[in-house]
């Protein structure tokens, strides 16, 4: 008690008035001399020291505040451990809070409109459990996959949201793949993996699943370009469900994956068809139960592949190199005779072994029944016996005369990426057969030309008489142009032999007649004259080339022979077979009189040679000079004055020529420059003005403006005449002996 000496004085000095009603208390003579030790008289107490209600209240308090902390913090994370807040029916695995609240569809559908978002299709499991897709409302691109518990909250359903799956899509380079295979030249650059994921729009239940395996099968869905691709998805119901991803899939047919049997251990696998067309392909997947769940799945998909095992035979080997390049029944002859053989020393195939043998004839039943089925595209038909190795079947039927092979040409333009593979792989075999390197000759023959196709079969020791007339035959792959009239120049060969070179064997010769050679200078492609050589036609077959020409319809060939005044007469050429060098150069080997002979020599200029009908150039319209303007003829003398004068011919004053030009020469208006507007062309022939023995007439041409565009005064580069074309513009010439197309501008 001593301590209360040193507690502080009342700082207010009517401190007796306080405590004037206060009862007197005795004190102890202890407490007395405390009192006059803290200068307190009276030895009264401070109001401060007592207690009062409020001090019980907050005292009171604090057990209640605790409480109601303790309370939030439990519902917080745990609300069902609270009976008389939580749901009337919670399952013992609810694990919720604040955050998680059950909710109605309503308050869910909210919630995800907010964010864009809506709930999509919806699956119902056993124990009141849902699966509900979320889309993106804009692109109803699959979201989420979320699972819900249905619950009852006095008297309303609820959804509590156990898991949440996150859909990402499936990499566009794997939903492709499978059509990469037999792709003839690299990807995009886009197309990349893991340069792009695809969206999936739809979540399915894979129909029939067993009961093996437990659990409910889904899958998710996308399609681009009628490829169907997706993701595997596994649910296990179990003390706590959950949703498991498993594999991405894709299937160029379009279809999802399904259960079959396909092994021969009694179970079931899940399936997924790649097929192309006529090329089938599956990816099996055989399901196993983990044991040691490292990674929360309690089933695993193993995909059947042809990996090689260790410590096998040679034959196994080729076997499976063959099953990889879709030569399933030749793989399956090879295994056949390795089981044979295995079971006469008394063993059996492995279990992995076994897998592959089942997954290889499983492709070779397909394979096989393709070709007993009826085809009346014999191309088709072809491809399918190559398909299933049987290849002697295949060249049968390119081979037959009856048959004119376009259906074979559409086929290998089609397939040729996949008889190439197999072809290549046979022939790192010994003892390849002939009709493989055949097959092998065509396909070079559709990608390379004929004369590579040639080549190569030499290089493969086929001899020439067995393909010669195969490559001829089918050459007929898409041609660029499109010839419909030739023009070139003739000379005269003989009556003896007409030499080996030709490609056509050259008839008997009749009597009277003789050889001639035409080179052909320009072909008339269409609307567009173009000039010599033709790479297009560089590597075609003979047999192609003679009916594109036009020659197989009409062999005759019209020849223009020209004298010293420009008139022509005209004599025919039937033509009997052609030539072609590797840069596009074109013969045509022709009959004629042989009287036709000296008259070649005796033409002006090179005779001109036209196929494919009459060379008839577009007409031109005769100008009054009286309508052109005066500075125009002006230019028009000028320039045409100036040319002759270059050449010596002119003697009269140009005010004399032009009075002449104006009374007696014959102004044209013609299209030449193929611009649309009309030039001036002046035709002059001997008579008119003479150079001396050259080709007549000769031709000045001049703009509309009256500036010179053209003259063959010098005899550099001849005009013979505007060549026939609804493409204008384009001029028939003869240059070094040779006639060439030729455009103004």
């Amino acid at each position: 008690m001593l301590c209360m000496k040193f507690l502080p004085e009342s700082s207010k000095p009517d401190s007796k008035a306080l405590t004037k009603n206060l009862p007197s208390t005795e004190l102890s003579p202890s407490s007395q001399d405390l009192g006059d030790n803290s200068g307190d008289p009276q030895g009264e107490i401070d109001p401060r020291d007592r207690l009062t209600w409020s001090d019980f209240y907050v005292v009171l308090s604090i057990p209640i505040v605790s409480g109601l902390t303790y309370l939030g913090l439990i519902y917080l994370y745990n609300p069902s451990s609270i009976s008389w807040l939580a749901p009337s029916e919670a399952p013992a695995f609810y694990s919720s809070s604040l955050w998680n609240a059950p909710k109605s569809i309503k308050q869910i559908q909210k919630e995800l409109g907010e964010v864009q978002l809506k709930l999509g299709e919806k699956y119902g499991l056993q124990k009141e459990q849902y699966l509900y897709t979320v889309l993106e409302t804009e692109t109803q691109n699959i979201r989420e996959i979320r699972l819900y518990q249905t619950i009852w909250d006095r008297g309303e359903e609820k959804f509590l949201l156990v898991s949440t799956t996150t859909v990402a899509g499936v990499d566009e380079y794997f939903v492709r793949s499978p059509l990469l295979k037999y792709a003839t030249s690299p990807p995009p650059e886009r197309l990349q993996p893991n340069r792009k994921r695809l969206p999936l729009k739809k979540l399915s239940r894979l129909k029939d699943s067993p009961s093996d395996y437990g659990g409910t099968w889904f899958a998710t869905t996308g399609n681009v370009d009628g490829i169907a691709y997706g993701q595997i998805y596994y649910f296990v119901e179990d003390q706590r469900s959950q949703l498991f991803e498993l594999e991405s899939w894709t299937s160029p047919t379009g279809e999802l994956p399904n259960w079959q049997r396909v092994l021969s251990n009694q179970t079931w696998q899940l399936v997924v068809n790649q097929t192309q067309k006529f090329e089938p392909l599956f990816t099996i997947w055989q399901p196993e139960v983990v044991t040691n769940q490292g990674d929360g799945k309690p089933i695993n998909l193993r995909q059947i592949t042809l990996n090689e095992a260790k410590n096998q035979p040679p034959k196994y080997r080729e076997a499976l190199v063959l099953a990889s390049v879709g030569l399933w029944s030749p793989a399956l002859e090879i295994l056949n005779a390795m089981t044979t053989e295995m079971q006469s020393q008394g063993q059996s195939l492995s279990p992995y072994l076994q897998e592959q043998y089942d997954l290889i004839s499983f492709h070779a039943q397909i394979t096989s029944s393709q070709t007993q089925k009826s085809l009346s595209n014999l191309g088709e038909k072809a491809l399918v016996s190559i398909i299933d190795g049987q290849w002697e079947e295949a060249i049968a039927i390119a081979n037959d005369p009856d048959y004119k092979g376009d259906q074979i040409a559409e086929m290998l333009a089609k397939y040729h990426p996949h008889i190439w593979q197999r072809v290549t792989t046979l022939l790192t075999y010994t003892g390849v057969k002939k009709e493989i390197k055949l097959w092998g000759g065509l396909v070079v023959l559709h990608r390379n030309g004929l004369r590579r196709a040639e080549n190569w079969l030499r290089s493969q020791k086929v001899d020439a008489k067995d393909y010669d007339q195969l490559l001829q035959r089918l050459d007929l792959a898409p041609i660029a142009i499109k010839p419909n009239q030739l023009i070139g120049t003739v000379n005269y060969i003989g009556r003896g032999n007409a030499g080996a070179d030709w490609f056509l064997p050259p008839p008997k010769l009749e009597e009277g007649q003789a050889w001639y050679e035409v080179s052909i200078s320009l072909l008339r492609d269409g609307n567009q004259w173009i000039n010599a050589p033709f790479a297009e036609l560089s590597d075609r077959s003979s047999l192609l080339l003679w009916r594109i020409l036009g020659l197989s319809l009409n062999p005759n060939l019209g020849v223009v022979l020209y004298d010293a005044y420009g008139k022509s007469k005209t004599a025919n050429l039937t033509a009997q077979s052609l030539w072609v060098s590797e840069s596009g150069s074109l013969k045509i080997l022709a009959t004629g009189e042989v009287g036709l002979a000296p008259l070649l020599s005796t033409s002006t200029i090179a005779p001109l040679v036209t196929s494919g009908g009459a060379f008839a150039p577009p007409s031109s319209t005769a100008v009054d000079w009286q309508i052109v303007a005066p500075e125009t003829i002006e230019r028009i003398i000028r320039s045409m004055y100036s040319e002759l004068q270059r050449n010596g011919q002119v003697s009269l004053e140009i005010e004399e020529f032009s009075i002449l030009v104006q009374q007696q020469w014959t102004l044209l208006s013609v299209n030449l420059d193929g611009f649309g507007k009309p030039e001036y062309l002046l035709l002059l022939d001997r008579e008119q003005v003479d150079l001396g023995d050259r080709h007549y007439p000769l031709a000045i041409a001049f703009t509309s403006e009256g500036s010179l565009l053209f003259s063959d005064v010098s005899g550099g580069r001849i005009w013979i005449d505007v060549l026939p074309s609804s493409t204008e513009g384009q001029i028939l010439t003869l240059r070094d002996g040779r006639y060439e197309v030729w455009r103004l501008r």
